[in-house]
């Protein structure tokens, strides 16, 4: 008598930005012998607001309080590379933001109205973590645990509007370091069809650090192994730093879409 093995139409696996999963028939079958990898390219387009205080800038003369500064994104790039065997695995994710924002403000003592504000941010975030799936399944729970690390460039000119010429710069650069711990879900929808959340919080050099992720994910081709990628990023960074001169703290927020491709192989 001869037995017939039923396969499953699609099976799943982790993918981008700390987490995705797709539809692929071989990645059971390899998972189980070896490693299986994937690369992400994808793009990040949050809206960003940058909440600042200056504790005793001298120039001015007092504290300075500043919120929602940047609106331009001047440019963005992401990639994100995942390996996993059995019920562990690693990924590494970079992302590279840079923002802008000029105006005037309102009066906001000791600023008097029409102030010229110039604000600049620069933000690299790289991500290395591990994970451990409990029931060691193509989808399901991921138990995470990981470093981030933030590099952060920041600055903001000041002029008082004339007939003043009191002018001042803030400038701050850093690397912060964190510890970050987290979940992340890999479920199946239907079909080709895939959906992932993650959530972790982070502290260390940073005051606090939150991150939350939902994507779905399209696998395509004879083994569904190229996966169109989208779906929503949020995160929220609190830093304390200091120029020459004062001591800055700031309060980071990012949100929005995500699109990129993804590679198993």
């Amino acid at each position: 008598m001869r037995t017939v093995r039923r396969m499953a139409p699609a099976a799943l696996a982790p993918l981008i930005a700390g987490g995705l999963g797709a539809p692929d028939v071989a990645a059971a079958a390899d998972a189980a012998e070896g490693w299986e990898w994937t690369l992400a390219p994808y793009l990040w387009a949050p809206k960003t607001s940058l909440d600042v205080t200056v504790n005793d800038e001298p120039v001015i003369g007092g504290d300075l309080d500043f919120s929602d500064l940047l609106d331009k994104l001047d440019f963005s790039g992401q990639v994100h590379f995942e390996g996993r065997r059995g019920k562990t695995g690693f990924f590494l994710d970079l992302t590279y933001l840079s923002t802008s924002d000029s105006g005037t403000t309102s009066p906001r003592p000791p600023l008097p109205g029409g102030t010229a504000i110039d604000s600049e941010v620069d933000t690299a975030l790289f991500e290395a973590a591990g994970f451990y799936r409990p029931l060691g399944e193509s989808h399901g729970l991921d138990l995470l645990l990981g470093v981030r690390i933030i590099d952060y460039e920041q600055t903001l000119d000041i002029a008082l509007p004339s007939p003043s010429t009191v002018s001042t710069e803030v400038d701050v650069s850093k690397t912060y370091t964190d510890g970050f711990a987290g979940l992340r879900y890999v479920a199946p929808i239907t079909g080709h069809w895939s959906l992932v959340v993650r959530g972790d919080v982070g502290a260390g050099d940073t005051e606090f650090t939150w991150n939350a992720l939902a994507l779905a994910a399209y696998g395509f081709g004879a083994t569904g192994r190229n996966t169109l990628l989208f779906g929503y990023r949020h995160l929220e960074i609190e830093l304390e730093g200091s120029d020459s001169a004062a001591d800055v703290e700031t309060e980071l927020t990012m949100s929005g879409p995500i699109a990129g491709f993804a590679f198993r192989f």
